[in-house]
């Protein structure tokens, strides 16, 4: 599967920059740039490129044949098999005009390199060993980061500790089959194995594996952002509140109610984490046909959402209006934002409180699920504000923040994407069926039939093994020249 071309790239952003980077890669890349480099400007010296690894080399570009300069660089080689791809390596530091990149570039082409595909490095660094097909997605992740927190997480990745997990997993579980297999195939020359600890065993592999997929959601959060969508009835201060999350009046703000008509989508993020918020139009029963679309759009909005905050006004009785809220909610996580906290004393926030308590015991009809037809509601937390004073407005942010990171533990070396923790849950589900196994007491092949998906799915995570199609697919969304 890997491809011997030596290939050439742009590494750094289109656009004028200060400097550029050239990468070359492959079994020529010393020799092409052997032929292009001078360390002199007057006239072409050659260099004992071999030996210098590692270095970084203040010289000159040339057309060869003419001799006529190009450009003055920095170029550092590297020798394989200790580079980033495994092979020779050459990185070109030149200045960073669009129109001298693409003639090095060319020059570089034209000495026999082809131009790569997009994420052929990594594909390289991957399929020579480098890397674990974790550590090159997270790769991508780490290019596409928009906050810290977003680049952090890539990086706890991209050092092997969730590559490093999952193969662990597939240890205990490759140990567990060879012991089984060897007891079929070869029962006169091993005996009768000792399979005392499969049910041990197979447990600590799905308790680990559960741990591992539960990242995913958390991940996800970080990678595209959490949809949070501002829901309650007319005038309970929706719009107030995007505001004070927004730092900046986005929304229009009055006393009458139904002013927000249409759903309002901004994007901020709370400590590195992307946060996609939606305010929406106030839920109630009305004739206006133009504020009926808007509530429809809020419905739709709620349906996409990650998490909603329910706003209801503590200066008023909860109302048919909070109801219908609370029905088109149903089973989505939220926290419950109590607003306009600045008109209440102590005692009236404590009798308000206990309203609430009594209003969100009560069964709730929803056509969402079952379970919220039978009165589920997943109220997360509960919290004070007031969006016209700001007060907390830090305490909400914390208890969204908490919501984004709850499945992400800090042992735990990063998130796993959607298609790692897939295969995380379709090895789960494998487990479980040997677990059924062993309480029926059936034949030891069919231990090993499901022992193996769960090994194959954990190999495929990982990439230990994968089809040419899917290594195909993953690196077709990398840049070209990383």
């Amino acid at each position: 599967m890997l491809d011997h071309d030596t290939i050439a790239a742009i590494s750094t952003p289109p656009g004028t920059g200060a400097i550029a980077i050239i990468r070359i890669s492959g079994d020529r890349a010393l020799a092409i740039i052997a032929e292009i480099f001078s360390s002199k400007a007057e006239r072409f010296s050659s260099i004992d490129w071999n030996t210098r690894s590692h270095e970084a080399i203040h010289g000159y570009i040339f057309e060869p044949g003419r001799l006529e300069l190009i450009d003055e660089v920095v170029v550092i080689p590297y020798k394989g098999p200790g580079t980033y791809t495994g092979e020779d390596l050459v990185e070109i530091n030149c200045h960073g005009s669009p129109v001298l990149t693409r003639e090095i570039l060319e020059l570089c082409l034209r000495r026999g390199a082809r131009l790569a595909r997009p994420g052929e490095f990594t594909q390289r660094a991957f399929l020579s060993g480098r890397l674990d097909l974790t550590q090159a997605e997270a790769v991508l992740d780490l290019i596409q980061a928009k906050t810290t927190r977003q680049g952090r997480q890539a990086i706890s990745v991209l050092k092997g500790h969730l590559g490093e997990r999952l193969k662990l997993v597939r240890e205990w579980l490759v140990e567990l089959l060879a012991r089984i297999v060897a007891g079929i195939d070869f029962p006169e020359e091993v005996g009768e194995v000792d399979l005392d600890d499969l049910g041990e065993v197979v447990a600590r592999c799905k308790a680990e594996l559960e741990k591992l997929g539960k990242t995913a959601k958390s991940g996800r959060f970080l990678r595209d952002g959490l949809k949070l969508a501002i829901v309650g009835k007319p005038n309970a201060g929706k719009s107030s509140l995007l505001n004070q999350l927004l730092s900046f009046e986005r929304a229009i703000v009055t006393d009458i109610p139904g002013t927000t008509r249409d759903s309002i989508e901004e994007l901020f993020e709370i400590n590195g984490i992307p946060i996609i918020l939606i305010d929406t139009a106030g839920i109630r029963v009305t004739e206006d046909k133009v504020e009926r679309i808007g509530i429809e759009r809020t419905q739709k909005a709620i349906s996409e959402s990650d998490l909603a905050l329910m706003v209801v006004d503590v200066s008023s009785d909860w109302s048919r209006e909070d109801d219908e809220v609370l029905k088109e909610v149903g089973g989505l996580p939220f926290i419950l934002v109590s607003n306009k906290t600045d008109l209440l004393n102590g005692a009236d926030r404590s009798e308000f409180g206990n309203r609430i308590n009594s209003e969100l015991s009560k069964p709730i009809e929803s056509n969402v699920s079952d379970e919220q037809q039978n009165g589920s509601l997943n109220c997360l937390e509960r919290t004070y504000v007031s969006a016209k004073t700001g007060a907390g407005i830090d305490e909400l942010k914390s208890k969204i923040e908490q919501f984004a990171t709850k499945d992400c533990s800090g042992d735990s070396g990063g998130s796993l994407n959607q298609r790692q923790a897939q295969l995380c849950w379709d090895a789960i589900a494998a487990l479980e069926l040997v677990e059924t196994t062993i309480a029926a007491a059936m034949p030891q092949d069919c231990l090993a039939t499901d022992l193996k998906t769960a090994i194959n799915c954990l190999s495929e995570a990982s990439g230990e093994d994968v089809s040419e199609e899917l290594i195909t697919e993953i690196f077709s969304r990398f840049c070209i020249g990383k």
